[in-house]
């Protein structure tokens, strides 16, 4: 008879077989072949945002996860035999490794398990072979938001008093990096691969015989993959560390951005929260300002950005590898029109905000384009702006300091697809300004003024913050970011 606790974590992956209901005598091979299929299991890439993250939080329960974890193990080595002198399968291997630590707790553990899960998609989606952090760390952060605000984990946070989980996961991102080197990967690789054989030898001896030689192959493949993995995941430690980093200092911006008071009601709100509403919004009430169904966009956003020669002549550095986590991969908010410019002294510059936004932050306009806004919905479209990323109702304006001008980027804002579901688009096109906000000197600063185009999209509008009018009795609110490396 199947072990009790194995067949309740089997049933979380998936039902068992039909005949494992039928006759008793028939039970021990039906539940060889529901194991076997189990951790078979690969990473599904059509996974949806709300399946990734279910399984996450039932990973996080004794036993399931052990069952996950040879599951990611198994995955992870099918994808290097493709080829395994590539670096990138190994760094995910890394990954899942490093998910797997046993003093990381349950909630970094799950919290890393869902990040980390998204990255491996990434790259065997295709989507990183050019190296486009941005949209890796975009995917992991959204899967993250949508994990931290399941009931269950909300619950922990509640428990262990964990206010601020994004720079709580920072946190423990940097205390993994210290732990990381090739002997701690392949211990725990060694540990994952005694549960594996463990978990086959369970296959063999209930299941039929038939199973035998596909359990003998699957089994040679891990161990080949054993035989090179002190080569490969040293050579895969120092990206796989680069990856960390990134991801640690995304996770302080996102806790720095998500979780600051609002002016009026003094709530907190989190990104997830924001972004399923927003779509929830578009499905009940689309509004004008979002085009619906997939057609070519009216300004494609850059791929890559090649002003590394002007980064070196005193610009802000908004590509992939910027050491700026602000400014890091924000070319892509551009089309082909992105140029370097220097705004001359004197000049004044604009900028839409709503109560919670920081004066200083990274995007602007000139007056003129300011002056053709004529409502909410006509900022929203022309400058590709999702309710999750701004609300509205204020502005603020600077001008250019005496003496030298101000280096920025300037040009048509690109078409925004939706990340999460991608039917939705902000055509885009108004042209936008990108500047470094530590270069900006708070007395230049206008105080905050009405737009006059009221601050939620509609009367009753569902995602919008802010309940009763924000008094605009701060004439700044500026942002000074503790790491300003």
């Amino acid at each position: 008879m199947i072990d009790q606790e194995l067949q309740h974590a089997l049933a979380f992956y998936q039902p068992p077989p039909q005949n494992w209901y039928e006759e008793l005598a028939d039970k021990a091979k039906a539940s060889g072949e529901w194991l076997w299929e189990t951790l078979q299991g690969d990473f599904n890439e059509q996974q949806t945002t709300g399946q990734i993250v279910t399984g996450t939080v039932i990973s996080m329960i004794p036993l399931v996860d052990q069952v996950c974890d040879v599951r990611d193990l198994i995955a992870n080595c099918k994808k290097i035999k493709e080829n395994d002198a590539e670096v990138w399968p190994w760094i995910c291997l890394g990954l899942t490794l490093a998910g797997c630590f046993p003093t990381l707790g349950s909630l970094m553990k799950g919290s890393a398990k869902v990040m980390f899960l998204s990255v491996r998609k990434a790259h065997f989606n295709e989507l990183n072979k050019a190296g486009n952090y941005s949209r890796l760390l975009d995917g992991s952060i959204t899967q993250l938001n949508r994990f931290l605000d399941t009931p269950a984990v909300r619950g922990t946070l509640r428990t262990l008093r964990i206010y601020n989980p994004r720079h709580y996961l920072a946190g423990k991102i940097d205390e993994l990096k210290g732990m990381l080197s090739t002997s701690a990967l392949l211990e725990v690789m060694d540990t994952l691969m005694k549960v594996t054989r463990s978990l086959f030898d369970t296959v063999t001896n209930w299941g039929p015989s038939g199973l035998q030689r596909p359990v003998a192959v699957l089994w040679d493949t891990l161990v080949a993959v054993r035989s090179k993995a002190n080569t490969m995941l040293a050579k895969a430690l120092k990206p796989l560390n680069d990856i960390l980093e990134r991801l640690a200092n995304r996770l302080r911006v996102e806790g720095d951005n998500a979780f600051r008071a609002h002016v009026g009601d003094n709530v907190h709100l989190y990104g997830a929260t924001r972004a399923s509403a927003e779509v929830e919004y578009f499905r009940r009430e689309k509004p004008d300002w979002v085009d619906v169904g997939a057609k070519e966009p009216a300004y494609k956003s850059l791929r890559s950005f090649d002003g590394q020669r002007y980064v070196s002549q005193g610009w802000p550095d908004i590509s992939d590898n910027s050491k700026n986590p602000v400014l890091r991969s924000k070319f892509d908010t551009f089309d082909k029109s992105m140029q370097a410019v220097e705004i001359p002294p004197g000049t004044v510059l604009y900028r839409v905000v709503d109560p919670a936004s920081s004066d200083n932050s990274i995007c602007w306009m000139r007056k003129d384009e300011f002056d053709k806004l004529t409502s909410k919905s006509d900022w929203r479209r022309r400058f590709a702006v999702w309710k999750k990323w701004n609300e509205n109702g204020e502005y603020v304006t600077y001008t250019i300091p005496p003496g030298q001008p101000l280096r920025g980027w300037e040009g048509r804002a690109g078409t925004q697809i939706n990340r999460e579901t991608p039917e939705y688009s902000l055509e885009g096109g108004a042209v936008q300004i990108v500047l470094d906000p530590s270069q900006l000197k708070k007395e230049y600063t206008g105080p905050r003024q009405k737009t006059g185009w009221g601050y939620g999209d509609t009367a009753n509008d569902p995602v919008y913050p802010y309940q009763g009018l924000p008094k605009l009795e701060n004439t700044h609110n500026w942002y000074e970011p503790k790491d300003k490396s």
